[in-house]
């Protein structure tokens, strides 16, 4: 009997020492989770700008800080809410593919960084304690999310230095920008958008319109005939960008303080976090050109 209680003991242990170890690669673009990914790792980046934020108001206890500070926890709540919200609304239509994705990056994450996501996490407790959803129990809850409401009380954290990234891929984005002021524009753009610029400039919208010789470029792995194009503004220009992002991984040095220090906070290394990120390569790709009147 005691060797079986030992066998079980080490079962106990191996089986908390493999929950601490999961890790969260995260996925690529071209996932259908990929945006519930993203949102959620926002969320943890909207949590680090707080910390900050808690920071210069420590320092300078200004109104304006103070209303930085407090703006930026009612923007984190709210969007952690919403994102909660979603995540029930998919349990109750039988897809269980948002709450595992939540489960996966929470158990990843230090115990410092976990913080970022209690307001979603507050909010599905909720549903689950009033019954909402058969599928997500209190058991289930606490499989999913073990250790909420338990981390250690009286500190605040913030990321430091980075340390490593790891590549995840690439993504593009369509974004729609105004073209305001009268400075020279160097673009990359379809080709068939060369007519238009062309028309512009007979209409005196824009003026010194220079065309490259066209190439072929893959925008989003699909090919496209392209051009390099320079002119002047006249005149507000609107533009529909294909812009790429590359994904990554990057990992963060975790620093940690007592909560109730509002002068000089003693910072203490604790370990560390990691952000998936979406960062500009660049490389953009106009699509559609467009004059305000």
């Amino acid at each position: 009997m005691r060797q079986h209680r030992l066998l079980l003991t080490l079962a106990v242990f191996i089986a908390m020492v493999a929950c601490q170890a999961s890790a969260f690669d995260g996925v690529s673009a071209d996932h259908p989770l990929y945006a519930t990914q993203q949102r959620i790792f926002a969320s943890i980046a909207d949590y680090w700008q707080i910390q900050e934020l808690f920071i210069k108001y420590a320092q300078d206890q200004s109104t304006e800080n103070e209303t930085n500070w407090n703006k930026a926890i009612e923007s984190h709540t709210k969007n952690c809410i919403q994102i909660g919200k979603d995540v029930i609304r998919s349990i109750k239509k039988t897809d269980y593919g948002q709450v595992e994705m939540l489960s996966d990056i929470y158990r990843s994450l230090p115990e410092g960084a976990r913080n970022a996501l209690y307001p979603t996490l507050g909010y599905m407790k909720v549903e689950v304690t009033q019954g909402e959803t058969e599928y997500l129990t209190e058991e289930k809850f606490r499989e999913y999310f073990p250790g909420y409401g338990y981390s250690e009380p009286g500190f605040k954290y913030r990321k430091g230095r980075e340390l490593d990234r790891e590549y995840k891929g690439v993504t593009w984005q369509y974004e729609e920008q105004t073209i305001s002021t009268t400075w020279n524009v160097s673009l990359t753009i379809n080709i068939d958008l060369v007519a238009i610029l062309k028309g512009l400039v007979t209409g005196g919208a824009i003026k010194n319109l220079r065309v490259s010789e066209p190439y072929n470029m893959n925008v989003g792995g699909q090919p496209m005939i392209v051009c390099n194009v320079s002119f002047q503004r006249i005149k507000a220009i609107t533009t529909k960008i294909n812009r790429k992002f590359e994904i990554n991984k990057v990992w963060f040095e975790l620093f940690r303080t007592k909560s109730s220090s509002w002068s000089d906070p003693v910072w203490e290394l604790t370990g560390k976090t990691y952000e998936i990120l979406q960062e500009p390569t660049g490389e953009d790709v106009v699509t559609s050109i467009g004059v305000e009147n």
